[in-house]
């Protein structure tokens, strides 16, 4: 099921739509979605498409032909000659599907239909450009002949080589590149609409622990509860995210052993760097490093405590993992596979994960609540015009979100997910926690899963500075 992109398809289509070729890079994580996005924009223009391989030069061009059926002989295998293949493909594919349904009636329309821009999408060009010099050099040449009305789109999973790595390796040549495209998870939103047989607290309990990639939400079904999937998607030892956790680690970085030490140590709440030095004996600087490497694949970031808040209370920086499903892997079952594997999927998840799945809601339940509050504030329906977002993370308490406009006025926001209530004395925390962080409670904004004490709704009617916010609203 496709949902979501309108921003992403709209990007694709004015590119197409404008004169001369273009060569666009689409990135972004693996299983993000882009290849459905490609699929989608793709539908009703002439295009072809081929999947790279992690091959060296020569073999990925004997794969290239021989997968996609071109028919070249070693002597004619070349770039140029498959940039060709791919150029004509497309369009033949497009006449065989038009002539199949019949929409075509006029010799006119077949030519109007000739003349259309080609789209030649390489996906995980990556793995071509790394062991190719002429590959760039021959696409270029290629797209600047006369002949040729085509936007090439190169897609990569590899968002550390597209950002860091791409231009040292082809130099002056990423000139030719007309622009980088960062394809990003989709919003809970978007999972509201792609689940809609499951209710609003069922959708954010999948969005806690999938995050916004499409590939995932495929593997959750709603004829389960979000328990049933958990054991039977995630558990059982022949699906798909059972290891995608480490899979990810694994597909771009060496030595693994090292890296999901120190995801198993942020996924449990050690995110200093004094922390993870202290449990795994690393040195500092090996630890910075490796934090640097996976902060550059955007698995982990690192956390400040809002830019205006009192520095003496808050803590100075903090290490998360940013994807909700790898750490929903790291802190549920990397380290456990042998108790998973002697007690099944029932009883490990009624021992290892049913107890503490409340609190790792909890972290997650922040994301949701930041997006309605940037939604809210897009449509210019908050107190304020916030220009400024973050969170105040302090020794002694959080403040899940800050939003503060141009003046200085603040809107505070609490999330809390595990408590029934939430309740006079939680506020009175709330208020404390502001306090410590030097920060004006100009507004405040609770959120809450569960529902909201009576004396609490009461405080709420008589102040137009504090709102209650459940889920049915978010």
């Amino acid at each position: 099921m496709f949902v979501g992109r309108k921003k992403e398809l709209k990007y694709l289509e004015d590119n197409y739509k404008k004169q001369g070729n273009q060569l666009i890079v689409l990135y972004g994580h693996k299983g993000v979605g882009k290849t459905a996005l490609m699929s989608r924009f793709v539908q009703g223009k002439p295009a072809a498409y081929y999947d790279a391989k992690p091959l060296g030069a020569e073999e990925q061009l004997f794969m290239w032909n021989q997968e996609m059926d071109y028919g070249l002989s070693t002597e004619e295998l070349s770039y140029d000659a498959i940039f060709q293949k791919m150029y004509d493909e497309g369009m033949t594919v497009l006449e065989e599907e038009a002539v199949r349904l019949q929409t075509i009636k006029e010799p006119s329309q077949l030519e109007e239909m000739r003349q259309m821009k080609r789209i030649l999408m390489i996906d995980e060009f990556q793995y071509i450009v790394k062991f190719s010099e002429k590959f760039m050099m021959d696409l270029l040449r290629f797209i600047k002949e006369q002949d040729h009305r085509c936007m090439v789109v190169l897609c990569s999973s590899s968002i550390s080589f597209v950002e860091n790595g791409l231009v040292p390796q082809i130099g002056t040549l990423a000139m030719g590149i007309s622009s980088f495209f960062k394809v990003q998870p989709l919003s809970f939103v978007d999972c509201v609409h792609f689940f809609e047989e499951f209710t609003t607290e069922e959708c954010m309990k999948t969005y806690n622990i999938l995050g916004g990639y499409p590939a995932y939400w495929d593997q959750f079904t709603t004829q389960m509860s979000i328990e049933g999937n958990i054991e039977h998607m995630i558990l059982y030892s022949d699906v798909f995210l059972r290891e995608e956790g480490e899979r990810v680690v694994a597909a771009e970085l060496r030595e693994v052993n090292v890296y999901c030490t120190i995801l198993y140590c942020l996924s449990h709440g050690m995110n200093k760097l004094n922390e993870l030095h202290l449990h795994t004996g690393y040195s500092r600087a090996k630890i910075s490093v490796y934090l640097k490497n996976l902060m550059e694949r955007e698995l982990v970031e690192k956390v400040f405590s809002f830019d205006n808040a009192s520095s003496a209370n808050a803590k100075k920086g903090i290490y998360r993992i940013v994807g909700s499903y790898l750490d929903f892997y790291y802190r549920f079952l990397f380290g456990r596979t042998s108790k998973l594997n002697i007690l099944g999927p029932k009883k490990f998840y009624e021992q290892y994960i049913s107890k503490d799945l409340p609190a790792f809601y909890e972290r997650q339940f922040q994301k949701i609540c930041r997006e309605y509050m940037e939604i809210l504030n897009l449509q210019k329906t908050l107190p304020i015009r916030a220009v400024l977002i973050g969170e105040w993370i302090g020794k002694e308490g959080t403040i899940d979100l800050v939003l503060q406009d141009e003046d200085g006025t603040n809107i505070l926001c609490f999330c809390r997910w595990q408590e029934e209530h939430f309740t006079m004395e939680a506020y009175e925390k709330c208020l404390n926690t502001a306090a410590s962080a030097k920060l004006n409670a100009d507004y405040i904004y609770l959120f809450s899963k569960g529902k909201f004490d009576p004396k609490l709704k009461s405080l709420a009617e008589s102040m137009d500075n504090l709102a209650l916010v459940d889920i049915n609203a978010l």
